[in-house]
């Protein structure tokens, strides 16, 4: 909903609320196929001789269904068959769903009995306004609120805070460590030995005070975890010329808070240096923090100007025949955008005795040095203060936020700038030939990319490489009819 006042001839003011629901498969953790009870996979193989024959055909008779369920079903059927020799059958909604969901590692669900539909609320207040000269304002202010947003996954068997707690006091007075103590074979305590860390040889204490201790993690998708905050001031200032042409000034004032930040991380790359991960699943109102794509400050300034040159024009306007074709039809236009870096997301890459045990924990993360600047020389070698980090004590999480409040990477400073003359002749000035002079990154200004934020990590700091492009230059003719 909206609504819009005019105050006088020359200012109005408008405002406007909106509630917006996301689609209930915008997670990719919703596919079918991650339920475990759809997940039984079986080998095609199109041909046994090289592509000589087809492996199977589809003039058999009967397969026979044997087996009790899960990866020990399998349909045999007569050789050819439609299916070939074999074919792994659905687990179903049987009793032996259970069995074959402990073989999964981990076990990946649908968050269903947890499902909340993810909406956005958004709000804006703007005042528009003509000035002197030509000019129009428009000051606005820009809020939106995301709730019941959805992580990719939630893991939901992480060891209890309160139990990792108990572990560092037990190693403060130098008792046993309880939840790194071996489990004998003599009390294994699941009734089928189970593969990998949950073998009997590998089985520690801690699993056993997971929640799901019979598997290596529980992950549910399209669980609605999550919330987000983002406040601006927009404000942009417009100018259309009376010879032709146009200014645009548009600037930004945000901030972005979150829990999470996107649903497809793998494709925040060196853009954004990656997202701010999770590092206590338990906890998750701890980890809100600046946004991943926070973006504090934004300027773009984008212009088109006709140059008043020729006849008819500002300057020399008496010119007229071969003269006038080449001192008219000129003029520039191009962006410039000034933007702030994104804030950087420091993890700890030093193994730790809570991370080397493997009990659900997230990401770790480092703690910060009381006092310490972490502001640095913001050079190639050093981007910012690697000393203001530390490793957390055993059995600890960092108390480095999700996503670092003062660090970011380097910022955009681009300069695209183009030069053109159009030329018309023939009758009535029907033809038309434009030519083209355009600059990308005209001053060839290096952007950074992000430096490598893993604590421990022989590069910590140190960035290796950039994000744009040199300065490119491109040229082109049109011919227009």
């Amino acid at each position: 909903m909206g609504a819009a006042y005019q105050l006088n001839p020359k200012t109005v003011i408008r405002g406007g609320y909106g509630i917006f629901y996301g689609p209930n498969y915008v997670s990719f953790a919703v596919n079918p196929y991650v339920d475990p009870t759809s997940s039984a996979t079986s080998s095609f193989f199109a041909s046994n001789n090289g592509g000589l024959s087809p492996a199977s055909t589809l003039n058999s008779s009967s397969c026979v269904l044997s087996g009790t369920g899960g990866l020990t079903n399998t349909f045999t059927c007569p050789s050819p068959g439609p299916f070939g020799p074999t074919l792994v059958a659905p687990v179903g909604r049987n009793a032996a769903a259970s069995t074959f969901g402990l073989q999964q590692t981990p076990l990946t669900n649908i968050g269903w009995r947890n499902y909340k539909p993810a909406y956005t609320q958004q709000w804006n207040l703007n005042v528009q306004r003509e000035l002197p000269w030509g000019f129009f304002l428009d000051v606005a202010y820009a809020g939106a609120h995301g709730v019941h947003l959805q992580q990719f996954r939630t893991s939901v068997d992480q060891i209890p805070d309160s139990f990792i707690s108990q572990a560092a006091s037990q190693a403060a007075v130098g008792q046993p460590v309880t939840i790194a103590q071996k489990v004998g074979a003599l009390n294994y305590p699941f009734s089928t030995p189970l593969p990998g860390n949950l073998a009997p040889a590998s089985l520690i204490q801690g699993q056993l005070d997971r929640p799901y201790p019979q598997y290596t993690d529980v992950q549910l998708g399209a669980v609605g975890c999550c919330s987000s905050s983002y406040n601006a001031l927009q404000v942009a200032v417009n100018k259309r010329f009376h010879g032709g042409g146009m200014l645009l000034v548009a600037y930004t004032n945000a901030k972005l808070l979150s829990t999470t930040d996107t649903l497809t991380s793998w494709l925040e790359g060196n853009t954004t240096g990656g997202i701010g991960n999770i590092q206590d699943w338990n906890n998750l109102k701890n980890e809100r923090s600046l946004s991943s794509q926070d973006i504090p400050q934004r300027l773009v300034i984008s212009y088109v100007y006709d140059l008043p040159f020729g006849h008819g024009q500002k300057f020399m306007s008496d010119a007229s025949g071969f003269k006038d074709k080449i001192i008219a039809g000129w003029g520039v236009n191009g962006i410039t955008t000034f933007q702030k870096g994104f804030p950087l997301k420091i993890t700890d890459g030093n193994p730790s005795l809570l991370s080397s045990l493997s009990l659900g924990t997230g990401t770790l993360r480092p703690n910060v040095v009381t006092g310490c600047n972490k502001t640095g020389p913001r050079t190639a070698g050093e981007w910012f203060n690697t000393a203001c980090f530390a490793d957390p004590a055993a059995y600890t999480f960092g108390d480095e936020s999700r996503v670092d409040p003062t660090l970011r990477q380097d910022g955009i400073n681009n300069w695209d700038f183009a030069i053109f003359k159009k030329t018309y002749f023939g009758s009535e000035n029907r033809f038309n030939l434009e030519f083209r002079t355009e600059f990308f990154n005209l001053f060839n200004i290096v952007q950074y990319g992000p430096p490598n934020t893993s604590f421990g990590n022989g590069s910590f700091g140190k960035i290796s490489g950039n994000v744009n492009n040199p300065r490119l230059i491109q040229f082109g003719l049109r011919f227009s009819f």
